[in-house]
């Protein structure tokens, strides 16, 4: 045979080999991710089961209100408006902490006023987007498994809220370099916290904040890759996150400012690690210019801004009776600007799982468990931030935007909040859900180390079984 055939031959034969190496490694890949995240869905769904089970008390965090919001959708609820039978009936036969109830019957008609708040349904703030399609969801399982009520089949569905949520975290640690293993396991761990499992298992619009908060994270570093076209997703996002609950423009916030400090870093600190680094495989495909830049910041903070301001304005409008009378509104009734506590409250979200407040559903554990993952989080944000040079360039942004947003942000929520509507409301920790999933995919990715990494994967998988363990025997 003549060398230059052998030589041809040879680099065919090597070629091929090189072709099946690179399919074995898409298909082991894949594989993994697809494990990861069957993983995570099942110990989100497994968890949530658990805490439906162990805590059939209706939440005395405003979830009577959200119950006859979640019966009435899609009808939009106007201020003033009365809970109805189908809620006043839930509360009368699951009970509730700390407020008498009357008796469980089905053949009474209940009066609100002996119900909190005088029977007045305070959830007019929101819109009935989480409410429909959580309706949608529950009702056919309801019918399928026979549950004898709406809100059982409902509270499941938080299941698949907190998956989806865990899901797209997951997805954007990946993009920052994240491993999968202890990616997965402290993802199982921060959905054993009381500010994740309690409102993933009851019915509150806040089910769907880690969706949305990983989500519009994604997004963003998705538009990069391909700023011309993309940036519909990011504004209709953005849309999408007020509509869940205004409150949640604090998301929006965050990715805008990631905006402008990715730009500042591409424009006058050029140099590290980039992201088209091998440890993300995401490649922007050409930088965003500053004028594409600020359109996507505009167009994302104009619907924002229209729609949670919208809705506000739209619910004073539309409002049926006075408030006079309704402990709620007289406690966030505030006359004048609530100077201390905007300045009371500057910092508060630097640590995104802040404290769980007066009420858990799993004394001691779950706030220990959420002491120790809001210090991993917090911790790997400000290493990613300013001492770790082995994560994307993106993830020290995002993790620089976070400890902005953690300084002004509860100010911010603080300062909407009386200006849209007169209201003071000590910030709880449930209004920073919407930035988990930036701190923990952030924190995540600066694991590298095997020990780390080992030591992650033990101490999250022992955290969530702990959890799981204590609502199941409990």
């Amino acid at each position: 045979m003549p060398e230059n055939q052998v030589a041809t031959t040879g680099a065919r034969g090597t070629l091929e080999s090189d072709r099946r190496r690179a399919r074995l490694a898409r298909f082991l890949h894949t594989r993994s991710t697809l494990i990861a995240v069957l993983v995570l869905v099942a110990g989100s769904m497994l968890l949530n089961v658990a805490h439906v089970r162990f805590y059939p008390l209706v939440s005395p965090v405003d979830e009577l209100q959200h119950i006859d919001y979640l019966y009435r959708a899609p009808e939009v609820i106007r201020a003033g408006d009365k809970i109805e039978q189908d809620a006043m009936h839930e509360e009368a036969c699951r009970g509730i902490a700390n407020w008498p109830v009357p008796a469980c019957s089905d053949n009474v008609r209940y009066d609100p006023k002996v119900f909190q708040e005088l029977g007045t349904n305070t959830a007019a703030i929101y819109t009935p987007l989480y409410y429909t399609i959580t309706k949608v969801i529950a009702t056919p399982l309801r019918w399928i498994f026979g549950f004898d009520s709406l809100v059982t089949a409902a509270r499941l569905v938080g299941g698949l809220w907190l998956a989806a949520g865990l899901v797209m975290t997951f997805v954007v640690a990946r993009r920052f370099g994240a491993h999968r293993a202890p990616t997965v396991a402290v993802l199982l761990a921060a959905a054993a916290t009381p500010n994740v499992i309690l409102p993933a298992a009851t019915i509150t619009p806040d089910a769907a904040a880690l969706l949305v908060g990983a989500s519009l994270v994604w997004a963003v570093l998705w538009w990069e890759e391909n700023p011309r076209r993309r940036w519909w997703l990011v504004t209709l996002l953005s849309l999408v996150a007020v509509a869940f609950k205004a409150l949640n423009i604090i998301v929006v916030v965050l990715v805008a400012l990631f905006l402008v400090l990715r730009y500042l870093q591409r424009r006058f600190w050029p140099s590290g690690v980039d992201d088209d680094d091998s440890t993300t495989g995401h490649a922007p495909r050409a930088e965003p210019t500053l004028l594409q830049s600020l359109a996507c910041i505009a167009a994302m903070s104009v619907v924002a801004i229209a729609g949670a301001a919208g809705y506000v304005l739209f619910t004073q409008a539309n409002a049926i009776g006075s408030s006079d009378g309704v402990a709620m509104a007289a406690r966030i009734s505030a006359a004048a600007f609530p100077m201390e506590g905007f300045l009371s409250h500057i910092g508060v979200f630097l640590q995104v799982f802040y404290a769980p407040g007066w009420f858990v559903t799993v004394p001691m554990i779950g706030p220990l468990v959420q002491q120790v993952v809001g210090l991993f989080t917090f911790a790997g944000t400000f290493a990613a931030a300013f001492l770790v040079d082995r994560v994307p360039r993106s993830a020290r942004i995002l993790a620089g935007s976070l400890l902005i947003v953690g300084v002004v942000g509860a100010p911010m929520i603080i300062a909407f909040s009386y200006i849209s509507s007169g209201i003071y409301v000590p910030i709880p920790g449930r209004y920073a859900l919407t930035l988990v999933p930036a701190g923990l995919a952030v924190a995540c990715a600066t694991v590298q180390r095997r020990s780390a990494q080992l030591i992650c994967v033990l101490a999250g998988g022992f955290f969530y079984l702990i959890v799981l363990g204590w609502l199941l025997v409990s």
